[in-house]
């Protein structure tokens, strides 16, 4: 896939999170219609609130006193248990009650039947001491375990300083094996999953992940673990309602501050894709943005808005009180829309920031923007080359290192930021005997376009026993966790470790191929 592609791929999974959210956040509060027709519905309403905000036993209180017959306290029953994880009790209470005709409780009696389906047969691992139970559906993949935890505790020490959460215990994390079992276990269509390639949503008060050994090559599992704790978060804080935009933007803002900086947490620069969607015409005011981010009309359209946000969460940030974001998240509990909430906060509505912040941006100076990122149009050049590199792959793999280095070296430089192209050109010229050309290839992440796990697996062999090595292989297992390459720091099938690493055993145990042996 090409990097163009790639960052695509990134920006149709952040729209269909966003089309998720739109359906789930109309669906999933009780309406003021109910309140009049069931004498429940106030009692059910507060049970919300206390559900939304991971509070299960105030809710449970609350709950185990109003009348059972109640279509709306039999809906809160199952809506708690689905956030607790108990699929088939929410199933079993929908089952029961005639609430199913209305539209949030079929969205809830489908998550939780299909919550009941894929959970029937996993293994929990639990953290008492750091509060986290993790459910894997493959049991491979409990070798990530100790990483998830790690991260876990991270992410949530940041956001705990930096949203002022507090979050309740237990954090529940379910790891699923397809795009089947993440559609199921959180109701984003499997059409949408499919096509999106979305990899993880937080709902239910859980984040549901897909295993990184469902994407070849993997993905920024850390990092996007994070990001979706930074959904549960903020929909904790403001009970569900802060709007899609501000979801979207502080979460991309807090999915790095979790871990120390890295080289590809602004690359892109977000300034950079909102000015080139100006160019574009492609910006909108963030007035305008609203629920209409999920209806944007093209990737492109998407990407900008991705940036948008982004970039003014980041401005609203740095230009306000720094206890600005968290008090704002509060006051969207109890405001009427978005305006009241800011104004609360800073005494100015979201056009009067938006128009703060273009300033902001007219005065910096313009970033350029690599056409790799495949903003306006495809690249030139990029059909060729990959299938070049893949013809190399194929040499490689049957030992003709000599022929693959002359299909590879047919590549433009203009085009090797690709990190796909890059790895490539490095195997091949370590496959020759150029351990030097191999290093130059992967030794300076600035030279990447984007953050690529078989890079950093790459870097991290050649550089062995170095500081710099010892950096490349913890990225590696941040992006790409159970190849081989990075997991036992070797190509091909690894000799098993002595004594045994669960990542290596479980790397092996996948049995991925190496280039070309695909």
């Amino acid at each position: 896939m090409t990097l163009g592609a790639r960052h695509a791929r990134k920006t149709e999974r952040f729209l269909a999170l966003l089309v998720l959210a739109a359906a789930l956040f109309a669906v999933c509060a009780p309406g003021p219609a109910g309140a009049q027709a069931d004498p429940g519905a106030g009692v059910a309403a507060k049970a919300y609130e206390h559900t939304v905000a991971m509070e299960y036993d105030k809710a449970r209180e609350l709950l185990a006193k109003a009348d059972p017959s109640s279509p709306s306290v039999a809906l809160a029953k199952a809506r708690l248990a689905l956030y607790e994880e108990d699929c088939d009790l929410s199933a079993a209470l929908m089952l029961r009650h005639d609430a199913m005709a209305a539209e949030d409780a079929r969205v809830i009696a489908d998550v939780a039947r299909g919550c009941a389906r894929v959970t029937a047969a996993t293994v929990v691992d639990k953290d008492d001491a750091a509060g986290v139970v993790v459910r894997w559906q493959d049991e491979d993949d409990r070798a990530l375990f100790p990483l998830m935890i790690e991260t876990v505790n991270a992410a949530r020490q940041s956001l705990t300083r930096d949203l002022g959460v507090e979050w309740k215990r237990p954090t529940r994390i379910t790891v699923v094996r397809d795009l089947l079992s993440l559609s199921a276990m959180t109701g984003l269509p499997y059409k949408s999953a499919q096509t999106t390639g979305t990899v993880a949503v937080a709902k239910w008060g859980r984040v549901t992940l897909l295993s990184p050994r469902a994407s070849r090559h993997g993905y920024a599992w850390r990092d996007t673990l994070t990001h979706e704790l930074t959904h549960l978060a903020i929909s904790m804080q403001s009970r569900e309602r802060a709007p899609l935009w501000l979801h979207e933007g502080v979460a991309r803002r807090q999915e790095v501050r979790w871990r120390d900086p890295g080289p590809f947490d602004d690359r892109p620069s977000t300034d950079s894709v909102v000015m080139r969607g100006m160019e574009l015409k492609l910006d909108l005011p963030l007035d305008k943005l609203g629920p209409s981010i999920a209806m944007l009309p093209s990737a492109d359209a998407a990407m900008v808005a991705f940036a948008e946000v982004s970039s003014f969460v980041r401005f609203f940030v740095e230009s306000s009180a720094p206890d600005a974001l968290p008090k704002l998240l509060v006051a969207l509990r109890s405001a009427n829309a978005v305006d009241d909430a800011l104004k609360q906060v800073s005494g100015e509505t979201l056009a009067q920031w938006d128009v703060k912040w273009r300033a902001e941006l007219a005065r910096k100076p313009k970033e350029p923007l690599s056409p790799l990122y495949g903003l306006g149009g495809p690249l030139p050049g990029g059909g060729d080359s990959h299938e070049r590199a893949r013809l190399a792959e194929l040499l490689l793999a049957r030992g003709h290192a000599a022929e693959a280095f002359m299909e590879i070296e047919k590549v433009p430089e203009s085009l090797l930021a690709d990190t796909s192209l890059r790895y490539i050109r490095g195997r091949v010229l370590e496959a020759k005997g150029d351990v030097a050309g191999a290093d130059a290839m992967v030794d300076d992440p600035k030279a990447w376009i984007a953050s690529f796990g078989p890079c950093w697996a790459l870097r991290a062999r050649l550089a062995k026993g170095t500081p710099a090595g010892n950096a490349a292989a913890s990225e590696a297992l941040a992006h790409d966790p159970l190849s081989v390459e990075a997991a036992c720091g070797t190509v091909g099938a690894a000799p098993a470790p002595s004594p045994s690493v669960p990542l290596c055993d479980a790397a092996n145990k996948r049995g991925e191929p190496d280039i070309g042996h695909d």
